[in-house]
């Protein structure tokens, strides 16, 4: 059984009857791979129930709330809920976003965020993870989509080194339930373990990918087959793969936690004949080139979406691998106590940050993914656990700089996000170069 605060689970309650009164909801969804996830477990629960819906997906609450429907909020609107208490629609919100203004109490309005109840939302629950709590108080019989929760805190990186807390007693009652089962293995995927590790972007592995001929040599040195399936290795030569991979971690000083990363068990749903691990990656892939609904339309069981976001995914893969070998080459621009770099794609530059973070960069510095658009920089801010562990919250630090600048900012302590005029990128990033080093240095 579930063991969580007493007022965490009353609120989930109060929305799963808020849920039985209406016939007809309006979701409106964080546009990434989490967002996808928790508007998809939303969705098959009212699908199942035979409750119709309209999905939206968002970049966060919009200025203008819609009105006419009973509306779901996944994944954001923690930041506008005053705005929404005033609403004269039926609101229920599960946002794991930490934000500083009180959930408000509403008869026919439920504010719900983990942070209220001292559960931490960057990493022991996620929007995917909230939404399945309340499929599962809504119908028990819920848990069968147990991995498409699991797979939002997975595409928020709750599952490095573990999951924990919320997430962690999903996974163990599922498992127990048999509605996941686990695999032990590497955290790779392609047509062969050629293919698999030419094209591996998440784990990346500094020196080997992208680079066919440092595979096509590692493999002939080994006497492996290139066409080998990843989940068919025999153990001698998983063995040997896993320590080649491990070997290009070390070079580049990665924290032994991540090293142990690129492997361990595969969450996996034979229903869905699909892992964890697969699902959020499909998902993160059709977000990242700004087609969520692509992924939504796979998870409610449409077999061409399907056949379409695993085309995207191969396409995705391709154009990450050769910008991380690019930031391999180039590194990020430094300062005293932070790093930085350009990018030409708004949603992929949050995804390079945390990937640098994890396999390429400086692991002493917080990383800022920064593009351009209409007359401002959106940044994306990305830390470490160690980080957070002294002191570090990349959510209020944004939050903080941006307002001085006339932008605005917030996140998780690990991963947050800003904005601010062109004219105040400088700004900026010397503030923030500051107010880090005053944390960490």
């Amino acid at each position: 059984m579930l063991e969580i605060p007493t007022g965490f689970g009353d609120k989930f309650r109060k929305a799963a009857d808020l849920l039985d009164q209406h016939d007809k909801f309006r979701i409106i969804t964080h546009y990434d791979a989490d967002g996808i996830s928790a508007a998809a477990v939303i969705s098959r629960a009212l699908m199942k129930a035979g409750k119709g819906f309209h999905s939206t997906f968002a970049e966060s609450a919009p200025e203008n709330i819609p009105e006419g429907l009973p509306l779901i909020f996944t994944d954001l609107g923690a930041s506008a809920v005053k705005k929404l208490s005033e609403v004269n629609e039926t609101v229920i919100m599960l946002d794991h976003h930490r934000v500083d203004e009180a959930m408000p109490e509403c008869e026919d309005k439920v504010f719900i965020n983990p942070h209220e109840f001292g559960i931490d939302g960057a990493r022991e629950v996620s929007g995917g993870t909230l939404a399945f709590l309340l499929a599962v108080f809504y119908d028990e019989t819920n848990w069968i989509k147990a991995i498409y929760g699991l797979a939002g805190a997975a595409a928020d990186k709750q599952n490095v080194g573990g999951f924990t807390g919320v997430n962690k007693q999903i996974l163990d009652e599922a498992l127990e339930r048999g509605v996941i089962k686990a695999r032990e293995g590497a955290y790779m995927d392609g047509d062969g373990i050629r293919d698999a590790l030419i094209r591996s972007c998440d784990p990346y592995f500094p020196g080997m990918s992208g680079d066919e001929n440092r595979v096509d040599e590692a493999l002939k040195r080994f006497k492996i087959d290139p066409a080998t399936p990843v989940d068919e290795m025999s153990k001698d030569t998983g063995r040997k793969i896993m320590s080649l991979l491990t070997l290009s971690l070390l070079k580049k000083n990665i924290p032994a936690y991540m090293v142990e990363s690129i492997k361990g068990y595969r969450y996996i749903s034979d229903r869905l004949n699909m892992s964890v691990d697969e699902l959020y990656k499909l998902m993160n892939s059709c977000a990242r080139v700004s087609q969520p609904g692509l992924a939504l339309s796979f998870c409610l069981g449409d077999k061409g979406a399907l056949s379409g976001a695993r085309e995207l995914r191969a396409e995705y893969r391709t154009s990450m691998v050769k910008r991380l070998r690019e930031l391999e080459k180039e590194g990020p621009e430094l300062m005293k106590n932070i790093q930085f770099f350009y990018d030409n794609k708004k949603t992929r530059k949050g995804e390079l940050a945390g990937l640098g973070m994890m396999y390429l960069f400086d692991q002493r510095r917080p990383a800022f993914g920064i593009f351009a658009t209409d007359g401002k920089y959106d940044i994306s801010a990305r830390g470490t656990k160690g980080m957070v562990g002294r002191g570090l919250d990349l959510g209020a630090l944004c939050r903080k700089v941006s307002a001085e600048l006339g932008g605005s900012g917030g996140g998780h302590n690990i991963a947050a996000g800003a904005t601010v005029d062109k004219g105040c990128i400088d700004d900026f990033l010397r503030r923030m170069d500051e107010e880090v080093g005053k944390i960490l240095f």
